[in-house]
């Protein structure tokens, strides 16, 4: 393992921690040595994650859009480690493909409750301790639809560019802090989510790959060493910026 992603001893937290990217990136820390407190709503689903008594993990079940749980969930995982290196804004929904002019403004809310007020109540709260500490790094999994628009998914792709913007607002806050923030901007992954939209990987291949310059989808593993490389110190003076993991989608 190089030093640039050796997280040896380091407490790293990643909300939507249930999901296929939220794991792979769990996966990937776990590797480089750090502990893992894995945040979810979805409890059961958690535990299907990892091996039941691995001391490295910590399952946290969490609402994001709520502010007392966010505040308990690093209360956790503080008891636990008396730490926290880094935190993972994974948690996201995605809400029915409507058009602006017909999205109810309940799915809207949800997308921004969820995907952008959920990454702030949760950075808000992982952001003392590393304060206290004089380092960390906040990571925001956004997407390619933060920068380029798709029909039918305006209200993911605003809480998507909010989620750039704010991590680009948490590193200049708290650079003087020690504290980096950025964003990663994956493109069409095979996920478990798209293959059950697509029916199988061939499918989300035909359907999708022609957009992307790259001439395929990426994959979890990908997303998750971009990220992993992202939180080590390889990285170190890499802060405020968003990193497109996306095929070159967002270039034409």
């Amino acid at each position: 393992m190089s030093n640039a992603t050796d997280l040896a001893g380091q407490v790293v937290v990643i909300t939507g921690a249930a999901g296929d990217l939220g794991w792979g990136i769990a996966c990937q820390c776990l590797q480089a040595g750090a502990n893992v407190a894995l945040v979810d709503l979805d409890m059961a689903a958690l535990q299907a994650r990892g091996a039941p008594e691995d001391p490295r993990l910590l399952r946290v079940q969490c609402d994001v859009a709520d502010p007392a749980q966010t505040r308990a969930a690093v209360q956790s995982v503080l008891s636990r480690w008396d730490r926290l290196d880094v935190l993972v804004n994974n948690a996201a929904v995605v809400t029915p493909g409507d058009k602006i002019g017909d999205l109810a403004s309940a799915h809207w809310h949800q997308a921004l409750a969820i995907n952008l007020t959920g990454a702030w109540l949760m950075s808000k709260a992982a952001l003392a301790p590393m304060r206290r500490a004089g380092r960390g790094v906040v990571l925001n999994v956004a997407s390619q639809l933060g920068s380029v628009a798709a029909p039918g998914r305006g209200a993911y792709g605003a809480s998507k560019a909010g989620l750039i913007a704010l991590a680009r607002a948490i590193a200049v806050d708290h650079a003087d802090e020690g504290i980096r923030a950025l964003s990663l901007s994956p493109g069409a992954v095979l996920t478990s989510r798209v293959l059950r939209r697509y029916g199988d990987a061939d499918s989300a291949t035909a359907a999708l790959a022609g957009r992307y310059p790259a001439g395929r989808l990426g994959n979890v593993e990908e997303v998750a060493r971009t990220a992993l490389f992202l939180m080590g110190e390889g990285a170190a003076f890499i802060t405020g910026t968003d990193v497109r993991v996306d095929g070159g989608y967002s270039a034409i």
